[in-house]
Protein backbone atom coordinates (compact mmCIF):
# COMPACT_ATOMS: atom_id res chain seq x y z
CA UNK A 1 0.00 0.00 0.00
CA UNK A 2 1.60 3.14 -1.25
CA UNK A 3 2.06 6.60 0.46
CA UNK A 4 -1.14 8.33 -1.42
CA UNK A 5 -3.31 5.23 0.35
CA UNK A 6 -2.07 5.47 3.97
CA UNK A 7 -2.37 9.60 3.38
CA UNK A 8 -5.75 9.21 1.81
CA UNK A 9 -7.05 6.74 4.68
CA UNK A 10 -5.56 8.76 7.58
CA UNK A 11 -7.29 12.37 6.15
CA UNK A 12 -10.48 10.33 5.55
CA UNK A 13 -10.28 8.88 9.46
CA UNK A 14 -9.34 12.32 10.25
CA UNK A 15 -12.46 14.08 8.95
CA UNK A 16 -15.14 11.34 9.99
CA UNK A 17 -13.32 11.92 14.01
CA UNK A 18 -13.39 15.60 13.34
CA UNK A 19 -16.82 15.71 12.24
CA UNK A 20 -18.10 13.91 14.94
CA UNK A 21 -16.47 16.14 17.47
CA UNK A 22 -18.50 19.09 16.19
CA UNK A 23 -21.42 17.45 16.19
CA UNK A 24 -21.71 17.11 19.97
CA UNK A 25 -23.92 18.92 22.21
CA UNK A 26 -23.13 22.52 24.66
CA UNK A 27 -20.51 22.38 27.37
CA UNK A 28 -20.23 23.03 30.73
CA UNK A 29 -20.10 26.41 32.15
CA UNK A 30 -16.88 25.59 33.57
CA UNK A 31 -14.74 25.05 30.12
CA UNK A 32 -12.71 27.35 28.83
CA UNK A 33 -13.56 30.20 25.98
CA UNK A 34 -11.46 28.07 23.49
CA UNK A 35 -13.45 24.29 24.11
CA UNK A 36 -16.55 26.36 23.55
CA UNK A 37 -15.10 27.69 20.03
CA UNK A 38 -14.43 24.79 19.38
CA UNK A 39 -17.58 22.87 20.02
CA UNK A 40 -19.79 24.98 18.45
CA UNK A 41 -17.45 24.78 15.35
CA UNK A 42 -19.38 22.43 13.01
CA UNK A 43 -16.71 20.90 10.27
CA UNK A 44 -19.81 19.69 8.27
CA UNK A 45 -21.24 23.14 7.91
CA UNK A 46 -17.87 24.63 7.16
CA UNK A 47 -16.70 22.24 4.37
CA UNK A 48 -20.12 22.58 2.54
CA UNK A 49 -19.42 26.05 2.67
CA UNK A 50 -15.95 26.69 2.25
CA UNK A 51 -15.20 26.42 -1.72
CA UNK A 52 -18.81 28.84 -2.08
CA UNK A 53 -16.37 31.30 -3.11
CA UNK A 54 -18.88 34.01 -3.54
CA UNK A 55 -22.78 34.06 -3.32
CA UNK A 56 -24.67 37.28 -3.84
CA UNK A 57 -27.21 36.46 -1.32
CA UNK A 58 -24.45 35.38 1.49
CA UNK A 59 -22.33 37.92 0.69
CA UNK A 60 -25.20 40.83 0.76
CA UNK A 61 -23.53 42.08 -2.69
CA UNK A 62 -25.82 41.72 -5.40
CA UNK A 63 -24.17 41.37 -9.28
CA UNK A 64 -26.78 41.68 -12.02
CA UNK A 65 -24.43 39.53 -13.79
CA UNK A 66 -23.08 36.23 -11.31
CA UNK A 67 -25.34 35.62 -8.45
CA UNK A 68 -22.73 32.72 -7.37
CA UNK A 69 -19.75 30.96 -7.99
CA UNK A 70 -17.90 27.58 -6.62
CA UNK A 71 -15.53 25.19 -6.70
CA UNK A 72 -16.38 21.44 -7.21
CA UNK A 73 -13.83 18.53 -5.74
CA UNK A 74 -15.00 14.87 -5.80
CA UNK A 75 -12.69 12.06 -4.82
CA UNK A 76 -12.98 8.08 -4.63
CA UNK A 77 -9.94 6.14 -3.48
CA UNK A 78 -11.06 2.32 -3.35
CA UNK A 79 -9.70 -1.30 -3.09
CA UNK A 80 -11.24 -4.08 -3.75
CA UNK A 81 -10.50 -7.67 -3.23
CA UNK A 82 -11.76 -11.41 -5.55
CA UNK A 83 -12.30 -14.94 -4.01
CA UNK A 84 -13.52 -16.60 -7.69
CA UNK A 85 -15.24 -19.71 -8.01
CA UNK A 86 -12.27 -22.16 -8.48
CA UNK A 87 -9.52 -20.64 -6.34
CA UNK A 88 -6.28 -19.27 -7.46
CA UNK A 89 -6.46 -21.01 -11.01
CA UNK A 90 -8.93 -17.87 -11.54
CA UNK A 91 -6.56 -15.52 -10.66
CA UNK A 92 -4.14 -13.32 -13.61
CA UNK A 93 -1.04 -14.58 -12.98
CA UNK A 94 -1.84 -17.77 -11.33
CA UNK A 95 0.70 -19.80 -13.92
CA UNK A 96 3.34 -17.43 -13.29
CA UNK A 97 2.82 -17.79 -9.66
CA UNK A 98 2.31 -13.96 -9.18
CA UNK A 99 -1.49 -14.20 -8.99
CA UNK A 100 -3.08 -11.50 -6.58
CA UNK A 101 -6.66 -11.30 -5.25
CA UNK A 102 -6.95 -7.42 -4.72
CA UNK A 103 -6.56 -3.98 -6.22
CA UNK A 104 -6.78 -0.56 -5.40
CA UNK A 105 -7.03 2.69 -7.32
CA UNK A 106 -8.35 6.30 -7.52
CA UNK A 107 -11.61 5.66 -8.73
CA UNK A 108 -12.82 9.29 -9.33
CA UNK A 109 -10.81 12.40 -8.87
CA UNK A 110 -12.78 15.65 -10.42
CA UNK A 111 -11.79 19.61 -9.58
CA UNK A 112 -14.09 21.55 -11.65
CA UNK A 113 -15.83 24.42 -10.96
CA UNK A 114 -19.58 26.16 -11.09
CA UNK A 115 -21.06 29.62 -11.57
CA UNK A 116 -24.85 30.56 -11.37
CA UNK A 117 -25.23 33.87 -14.53
CA UNK A 118 -27.77 36.22 -15.56
CA UNK A 119 -30.10 34.52 -12.94
CA UNK A 120 -31.23 31.91 -15.38
CA UNK A 121 -28.06 30.30 -16.75
CA UNK A 122 -25.59 27.73 -14.78
CA UNK A 123 -21.97 27.12 -16.54
CA UNK A 124 -20.35 24.05 -15.65
CA UNK A 125 -17.18 22.73 -15.70
CA UNK A 126 -15.24 19.67 -14.39
CA UNK A 127 -11.91 17.27 -15.16
CA UNK A 128 -10.92 13.87 -14.43
CA UNK A 129 -7.00 14.41 -12.86
CA UNK A 130 -4.47 12.42 -14.58
CA UNK A 131 -1.42 10.90 -13.07
CA UNK A 132 -2.50 9.70 -10.00
CA UNK A 133 -2.52 5.61 -9.13
CA UNK A 134 -4.99 3.76 -10.78
CA UNK A 135 -5.61 -0.08 -11.03
CA UNK A 136 -2.62 -2.72 -11.16
CA UNK A 137 -2.99 -4.97 -14.62
CA UNK A 138 -1.27 -7.94 -15.54
CA UNK A 139 1.18 -8.38 -18.24
CA UNK A 140 1.01 -12.03 -19.75
CA UNK A 141 3.94 -11.04 -21.90
CA UNK A 142 6.47 -10.60 -19.16
CA UNK A 143 4.94 -12.40 -15.77
CA UNK A 144 4.89 -8.85 -14.17
CA UNK A 145 1.76 -6.82 -12.31
CA UNK A 146 2.62 -3.18 -13.56
CA UNK A 147 0.69 0.13 -11.95
CA UNK A 148 -1.26 2.49 -14.21
CA UNK A 149 -2.07 6.22 -14.14
CA UNK A 150 -5.10 7.63 -14.13
CA UNK A 151 -5.66 9.79 -17.58
CA UNK A 152 -6.84 13.63 -17.62
CA UNK A 153 -10.04 13.94 -19.18
CA UNK A 154 -13.01 16.69 -19.40
CA UNK A 155 -15.25 14.94 -17.74
CA UNK A 156 -18.38 17.68 -18.18
CA UNK A 157 -18.76 21.24 -19.84
CA UNK A 158 -22.05 22.52 -20.33
CA UNK A 159 -24.42 25.12 -20.18
CA UNK A 160 -27.98 25.18 -18.18
CA UNK A 161 -30.64 27.56 -18.56
CA UNK A 162 -33.64 27.63 -16.89
CA UNK A 163 -36.67 29.06 -18.03
CA UNK A 164 -40.21 27.93 -16.92
CA UNK A 165 -41.48 25.39 -17.49
CA UNK A 166 -38.28 24.24 -19.55
CA UNK A 167 -34.71 23.70 -18.56
CA UNK A 168 -32.46 22.87 -21.36
CA UNK A 169 -28.49 21.84 -21.17
CA UNK A 170 -25.76 21.91 -23.95
CA UNK A 171 -22.90 21.01 -23.76
CA UNK A 172 -20.56 17.63 -22.86
CA UNK A 173 -22.84 15.83 -20.24
CA UNK A 174 -24.06 12.67 -19.15
CA UNK A 175 -27.31 11.49 -21.03
CA UNK A 176 -29.19 10.03 -17.74
CA UNK A 177 -31.30 7.33 -18.43
CA UNK A 178 -32.25 4.12 -16.44
CA UNK A 179 -32.64 4.64 -12.59
CA UNK A 180 -29.21 3.77 -11.38
CA UNK A 181 -27.10 5.75 -13.48
CA UNK A 182 -29.51 8.74 -13.57
CA UNK A 183 -28.38 8.58 -9.78
CA UNK A 184 -25.14 10.66 -9.68
CA UNK A 185 -21.40 8.98 -9.05
CA UNK A 186 -21.90 10.83 -5.64
CA UNK A 187 -24.67 9.44 -4.85
CA UNK A 188 -25.22 6.18 -5.87
CA UNK A 189 -25.52 3.81 -2.77
CA UNK A 190 -23.51 0.86 -4.19
CA UNK A 191 -20.02 1.11 -4.14
CA UNK A 192 -20.85 -0.03 -8.47
CA UNK A 193 -23.94 0.20 -10.46
CA UNK A 194 -25.16 -3.21 -11.74
CA UNK A 195 -23.68 -5.26 -14.60
CA UNK A 196 -26.61 -4.50 -17.30
CA UNK A 197 -26.63 -0.84 -16.29
CA UNK A 198 -23.19 -0.21 -16.94
CA UNK A 199 -23.08 -2.12 -19.79
CA UNK A 200 -26.43 -0.67 -21.57
CA UNK A 201 -25.74 3.19 -20.55
CA UNK A 202 -24.04 5.60 -22.87
CA UNK A 203 -21.14 7.79 -21.60
CA UNK A 204 -21.21 11.51 -20.68
CA UNK A 205 -20.42 12.89 -24.37
CA UNK A 206 -21.49 16.20 -26.40
CA UNK A 207 -24.94 17.13 -26.63
CA UNK A 208 -27.97 18.58 -26.32
CA UNK A 209 -31.21 17.76 -23.55
CA UNK A 210 -33.99 19.35 -22.38
CA UNK A 211 -36.73 18.44 -19.71
CA UNK A 212 -39.77 19.76 -17.21
CA UNK A 213 -37.95 22.67 -15.09
CA UNK A 214 -39.81 21.43 -11.73
CA UNK A 215 -38.36 17.84 -10.68
CA UNK A 216 -41.63 17.27 -7.99
CA UNK A 217 -44.06 18.26 -10.65
CA UNK A 218 -46.58 15.16 -10.81
CA UNK A 219 -45.64 14.37 -14.57
CA UNK A 220 -42.50 14.77 -16.00
CA UNK A 221 -40.68 14.11 -18.83
CA UNK A 222 -36.88 14.27 -20.55
CA UNK A 223 -35.20 14.49 -24.31
CA UNK A 224 -32.17 14.68 -26.03
CA UNK A 225 -29.65 13.87 -28.40
CA UNK A 226 -25.93 13.14 -28.05
CA UNK A 227 -22.97 12.16 -30.28
CA UNK A 228 -21.63 8.75 -29.74
CA UNK A 229 -17.92 10.24 -30.03
CA UNK A 230 -15.17 8.29 -30.16
CA UNK A 231 -12.41 7.92 -27.83
CA UNK A 232 -9.50 10.23 -29.56
CA UNK A 233 -6.57 9.95 -26.71
CA UNK A 234 -7.50 13.76 -26.08
CA UNK A 235 -8.66 15.77 -23.23
CA UNK A 236 -12.07 16.91 -24.46
CA UNK A 237 -12.82 13.07 -25.72
CA UNK A 238 -15.35 11.87 -26.73
CA UNK A 239 -14.40 13.41 -29.89
CA UNK A 240 -16.74 15.02 -32.48
CA UNK A 241 -17.93 12.85 -35.22
CA UNK A 242 -20.06 12.35 -38.17
CA UNK A 243 -23.95 13.14 -38.19
CA UNK A 244 -25.04 9.75 -38.07
CA UNK A 245 -23.14 8.91 -35.31
CA UNK A 246 -25.48 10.09 -32.74
CA UNK A 247 -27.88 8.70 -29.60
CA UNK A 248 -31.60 10.32 -28.72
CA UNK A 249 -33.17 9.48 -25.08
CA UNK A 250 -36.67 9.91 -24.28
CA UNK A 251 -37.59 9.55 -20.85
CA UNK A 252 -41.39 10.22 -19.09
CA UNK A 253 -42.27 10.29 -15.03
CA UNK A 254 -44.87 10.71 -13.24
CA UNK A 255 -45.56 10.85 -9.48
CA UNK A 256 -47.94 8.35 -8.02
CA UNK A 257 -47.53 10.25 -4.56
CA UNK A 258 -44.86 12.24 -3.26
CA UNK A 259 -42.81 9.05 -2.07
CA UNK A 260 -43.53 7.22 -4.99
CA UNK A 261 -42.12 7.73 -8.69
CA UNK A 262 -42.79 5.95 -12.14
CA UNK A 263 -39.62 6.13 -14.77
CA UNK A 264 -39.78 4.90 -18.67
CA UNK A 265 -37.08 5.56 -20.19
CA UNK A 266 -35.68 4.96 -24.28
CA UNK A 267 -32.35 5.32 -25.90
CA UNK A 268 -31.72 4.26 -29.61
CA UNK A 269 -28.66 4.89 -31.27
CA UNK A 270 -27.74 5.59 -34.52
CA UNK A 271 -24.16 4.44 -35.09
CA UNK A 272 -23.53 3.22 -38.32
CA UNK A 273 -22.98 -0.62 -38.81
CA UNK A 274 -19.91 -2.39 -39.54
CA UNK A 275 -17.74 1.17 -38.27
CA UNK A 276 -14.51 -0.51 -36.84
CA UNK A 277 -12.13 0.68 -33.84
CA UNK A 278 -14.09 4.54 -33.26
CA UNK A 279 -13.91 3.35 -29.63
CA UNK A 280 -17.82 3.83 -29.13
CA UNK A 281 -19.07 5.94 -26.70
CA UNK A 282 -22.74 5.40 -26.71
CA UNK A 283 -25.61 3.02 -25.46
CA UNK A 284 -24.56 -0.44 -25.35
CA UNK A 285 -27.60 -1.31 -27.70
CA UNK A 286 -28.73 0.19 -30.31
CA UNK A 287 -32.89 0.07 -28.64
CA UNK A 288 -32.74 0.25 -24.64
CA UNK A 289 -35.79 0.12 -22.51
CA UNK A 290 -36.11 1.36 -19.02
CA UNK A 291 -39.22 0.93 -16.37
CA UNK A 292 -37.72 1.89 -12.85
CA UNK A 293 -40.12 2.60 -9.82
CA UNK A 294 -38.56 4.32 -6.44
CA UNK A 295 -40.01 4.63 -3.23
CA UNK A 296 -39.56 5.51 -0.24
CA UNK A 297 -41.08 5.58 3.51
CA UNK A 298 -39.59 6.96 6.19
CA UNK A 299 -36.35 5.35 6.62
CA UNK A 300 -36.89 3.02 3.91
CA UNK A 301 -36.08 3.44 0.17
CA UNK A 302 -36.60 0.90 -2.73
CA UNK A 303 -35.55 1.07 -6.33
CA UNK A 304 -36.58 -1.43 -8.50
CA UNK A 305 -36.03 -1.58 -12.02
CA UNK A 306 -36.52 -3.89 -15.59
CA UNK A 307 -34.33 -2.89 -18.57
CA UNK A 308 -33.66 -4.66 -22.33
CA UNK A 309 -31.36 -3.91 -24.68
CA UNK A 310 -32.55 -4.99 -28.33
CA UNK A 311 -29.59 -5.48 -30.78
CA UNK A 312 -26.44 -5.94 -28.58
CA UNK A 313 -23.43 -3.45 -29.55
CA UNK A 314 -19.76 -4.19 -29.22
CA UNK A 315 -17.01 -1.71 -27.24
CA UNK A 316 -16.46 -0.44 -31.15
CA UNK A 317 -19.59 0.03 -31.90
CA UNK A 318 -20.66 -2.95 -34.41
CA UNK A 319 -23.69 -5.03 -34.63
CA UNK A 320 -22.31 -8.01 -32.60
CA UNK A 321 -25.18 -10.36 -34.11
CA UNK A 322 -28.27 -8.78 -32.89
CA UNK A 323 -28.58 -10.76 -29.45
CA UNK A 324 -30.75 -8.87 -27.08
CA UNK A 325 -30.13 -8.57 -23.50
CA UNK A 326 -32.80 -8.13 -20.22
CA UNK A 327 -32.48 -7.73 -16.82
CA UNK A 328 -34.63 -6.32 -13.46
CA UNK A 329 -32.28 -5.11 -10.74
CA UNK A 330 -34.51 -4.55 -7.04
CA UNK A 331 -32.38 -2.23 -4.47
CA UNK A 332 -33.86 -1.76 -0.65
CA UNK A 333 -31.97 -0.06 1.47
CA UNK A 334 -32.64 1.09 5.52
CA UNK A 335 -30.79 3.98 7.34
CA UNK A 336 -30.25 2.32 10.32
CA UNK A 337 -28.94 5.73 12.48
CA UNK A 338 -27.85 9.07 11.18
CA UNK A 339 -25.24 8.02 10.09
CA UNK A 340 -25.23 4.38 8.74
CA UNK A 341 -27.17 3.05 5.67
CA UNK A 342 -27.64 -0.84 5.12
CA UNK A 343 -28.25 -2.06 1.31
CA UNK A 344 -29.13 -4.41 -0.08
CA UNK A 345 -29.67 -5.45 -4.33
CA UNK A 346 -30.09 -8.41 -6.45
CA UNK A 347 -29.62 -8.61 -10.31
CA UNK A 348 -30.49 -10.67 -12.45
CA UNK A 349 -29.00 -10.65 -16.23
CA UNK A 350 -29.44 -12.31 -19.54
CA UNK A 351 -29.15 -12.99 -23.49
CA UNK A 352 -27.40 -15.50 -25.27
CA UNK A 353 -23.18 -14.69 -25.53
CA UNK A 354 -24.29 -10.95 -24.34
CA UNK A 355 -24.05 -10.53 -20.77
CA UNK A 356 -20.91 -8.62 -19.79
CA UNK A 357 -19.81 -8.64 -16.02
CA UNK A 358 -18.03 -5.21 -14.26
CA UNK A 359 -14.55 -5.58 -16.01
CA UNK A 360 -13.10 -2.82 -13.57
CA UNK A 361 -12.46 -6.20 -11.04
CA UNK A 362 -13.39 -9.13 -12.47
CA UNK A 363 -11.87 -8.62 -15.99
CA UNK A 364 -8.57 -6.96 -14.44
CA UNK A 365 -7.77 -9.67 -11.81
CA UNK A 366 -9.74 -12.34 -12.72
CA UNK A 367 -9.24 -15.36 -15.65
CA UNK A 368 -12.57 -15.77 -16.12
CA UNK A 369 -14.30 -14.58 -19.55
CA UNK A 370 -16.04 -11.62 -19.51
CA UNK A 371 -19.27 -12.36 -20.96
CA UNK A 372 -21.93 -14.94 -19.87
CA UNK A 373 -25.89 -16.01 -20.82
CA UNK A 374 -26.74 -15.34 -17.42
CA UNK A 375 -26.07 -13.32 -14.56
CA UNK A 376 -27.16 -13.36 -10.99
CA UNK A 377 -25.85 -11.11 -8.58
CA UNK A 378 -26.26 -10.29 -4.32
CA UNK A 379 -24.42 -7.00 -2.86
CA UNK A 380 -24.79 -6.30 0.41
CA UNK A 381 -23.46 -3.30 1.95
CA UNK A 382 -22.59 -0.72 4.97
CA UNK A 383 -22.51 2.76 4.39
CA UNK A 384 -21.48 5.33 7.00
CA UNK A 385 -22.27 8.97 6.21
CA UNK A 386 -19.97 11.75 8.18
CA UNK A 387 -22.36 14.22 7.71
CA UNK A 388 -25.37 13.02 8.06
CA UNK A 389 -27.07 16.36 7.03
CA UNK A 390 -25.64 16.43 3.67
CA UNK A 391 -24.78 12.49 3.61
CA UNK A 392 -23.03 12.24 0.23
CA UNK A 393 -20.36 15.12 0.81
CA UNK A 394 -18.30 11.91 2.40
CA UNK A 395 -19.14 8.10 3.80
CA UNK A 396 -17.01 5.58 3.98
CA UNK A 397 -18.35 2.42 2.04
CA UNK A 398 -18.34 -1.38 2.46
CA UNK A 399 -19.62 -4.01 0.16
CA UNK A 400 -19.92 -7.50 -0.42
CA UNK A 401 -21.15 -9.12 -3.47
CA UNK A 402 -22.00 -12.23 -4.96
CA UNK A 403 -22.10 -13.07 -8.71
CA UNK A 404 -23.06 -16.52 -10.61
CA UNK A 405 -22.40 -16.39 -14.22
CA UNK A 406 -23.86 -19.42 -16.38
CA UNK A 407 -22.87 -20.70 -19.73
CA UNK A 408 -19.99 -23.15 -21.12
CA UNK A 409 -17.22 -21.87 -23.92
CA UNK A 410 -13.77 -23.69 -24.89
CA UNK A 411 -12.68 -22.47 -21.40
CA UNK A 412 -15.68 -23.67 -19.33
CA UNK A 413 -18.31 -21.29 -17.44
CA UNK A 414 -18.12 -17.87 -18.86
CA UNK A 415 -18.32 -15.18 -17.08
CA UNK A 416 -17.61 -14.70 -13.51
CA UNK A 417 -18.51 -16.49 -10.43
CA UNK A 418 -17.32 -15.67 -6.84
CA UNK A 419 -17.09 -12.70 -4.08
CA UNK A 420 -15.76 -9.41 -4.35
CA UNK A 421 -15.07 -7.41 -1.39
CA UNK A 422 -14.71 -3.53 -1.86
CA UNK A 423 -13.80 -0.72 0.55
CA UNK A 424 -14.65 2.91 -0.99
CA UNK A 425 -13.78 6.58 0.68
CA UNK A 426 -15.84 9.30 -0.98
CA UNK A 427 -16.07 12.78 -0.65
CA UNK A 428 -18.11 15.50 -2.71
CA UNK A 429 -18.03 18.81 -2.16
Amino acid sequence: MNKTTLVTMALMVGAASLSQAAQQDGAAAQQSTAQQSAEKFNFCRWAGDALTLFDAERDNAENPFIQEFKLKFRGQWQVSALDPAGGTDRLKGASYGRDRAWNNEWRRFRIGAEAKVLKNFTVFANFNIGGLDGRETFDATTGDWSSSDTEGVLDELFIQGKFDPVTFTIGKHKPAFIGEYRTSSSKIITIERSALVNQLTAEKTWGISFKNSDSKARFGWEAGLWLNGYHDGTWAEPAFTSADNAMLGLSVNYAINDDNRLYLDYMHSFVREGRENIGYAGPGARDVVALTWEARQGRFNMMTEAMAGFNVLGADGRNEGSENVFGLTIMPSYRITDHFEAVLRYQIACGSNGIESDKRYYATNSAYSQTSDLLHGVYMGVNYYVCPSNPHMMKIMLGAEYLNSHGTDARGEKGFTGWSFTTAFRVNF
